[in-house]
């Protein structure tokens, strides 16, 4: 059997049980895509392992993409490994060349394209029924703040919320999401509030996903717990309209998963999205055989 070392870091979050989880397999570079597949289809999460001096991410559904989340915990966890310094260094991620700080705290920044944003229009009734959100707590908002279509990497429908209780309460509806995410031609439905737990956080968020999205990401039922990419395009344009007026601030995410997480965003010349990671779990994984190119009959 190939046994190799597995860790599991929880991404964007201070305690374990916290963020969004992400496989790092320090020994497995030499692994193929469908290997890397099935263990990050086995430890529910992205899996990253080192290329070079950067570092390959797989996806559950086998895609290959730079995760801001995954690049977040993997960078930690070698951080926390020794196997890279403190300071500002450019990686390449998945084919994408990042530029990340590794603070002196172990705190991670990564340094994000600015985001296309565009405002939108959605039906508030239809928002509201798939999320079991009443519809008025949304107009109540959108009043003087529109929905915004994020263009982030991950292509997000943000819509504002005016109380924390309404966010918490929502419930999506798998086919009414898929539906709402469709016509606004996007991947996820963020819903936010200014409304926020903790007094250092601008935004509370939560991030849906449909199914036939979430199954390459990691959630909790439809929920991703946390998501650098979608709360820094966030961020980037509630700080341009004036809406947010501190150069650094956070976005909370996770919390009503029990998966409390925080990441950090600066807006200035450039967009960084950061946070902390702990790791969860250290051990070890059973990688199955290479696939081979068998044809099966029927």
């Amino acid at each position: 059997m190939d046994t190799r070392q597995a860790v599991l870091v929880d991404a964007c979050a201070t305690d374990v049980t916290g963020g969004t989880p992400v496989g790092y397999l320090p020994d497995g570079d030499d692994l193929t895509d469908d290997q890397l597949q099935a263990v990050a289809d086995e430890l529910a999460a992205p899996v990253a392992v080192p290329d070079g001096d950067g570092l390959r991410v797989l996806t559950r559904s086998g895609s290959i993409a730079h995760q801001p989340a995954a690049t977040i915990g993997a960078v930690q966890c070698q951080y926390d490994r020794g196997e890279r310094e403190a300071g500002e260094q450019t990686l390449e991620a998945s084919g994408n060349a990042v530029a990340v700080e590794i603070t002196s705290d172990g705190g991670v920044w990564l340094d994000r394209p600015t985001p296309r944003v565009r405002e939108t229009s959605v039906d508030e009734s239809a928002v509201g029924a798939a999320l079991e959100i009443d519809a008025a707590a949304l107009r109540d908002v959108g009043a003087d703040l529109p929905p915004l279509s994020l263009s982030v990497g991950q292509a997000a429908l943000a819509v504002p919320v005016n109380f924390l209780e309404h966010v918490g309460n929502a419930q999506p509806n798998p086919t009414a999401l898929g539906e709402i995410v469709a016509r606004a031609e996007v991947d996820v439905l963020c819903v936010f509030t200014f409304d926020t737990l903790g007094p250092d956080a601008a935004v509370h968020a939560r991030t849906f996903a449909p199914p036939e999205t979430a199954v390459g990401c990691r959630t909790v039922g439809l929920e991703l717990p946390a998501t650098p990419a979608v709360a820094g395009g966030l961020v980037w344009e509630l700080s341009k309209r004036n809406v947010i007026e501190a150069a650094t601030t956070s976005v909370e995410q996770g919390h009503f998963l029990d998966r409390p997480g925080h990441v950090h965003v600066e807006v200035g010349e450039r967009l960084r999205v950061g946070g902390h990671a702990v790791i969860a779990l250290n051990g070890t994984v059973t990688v199955p055989e290479a696939a081979e190119d068998d044809i099966i009959e029927p």
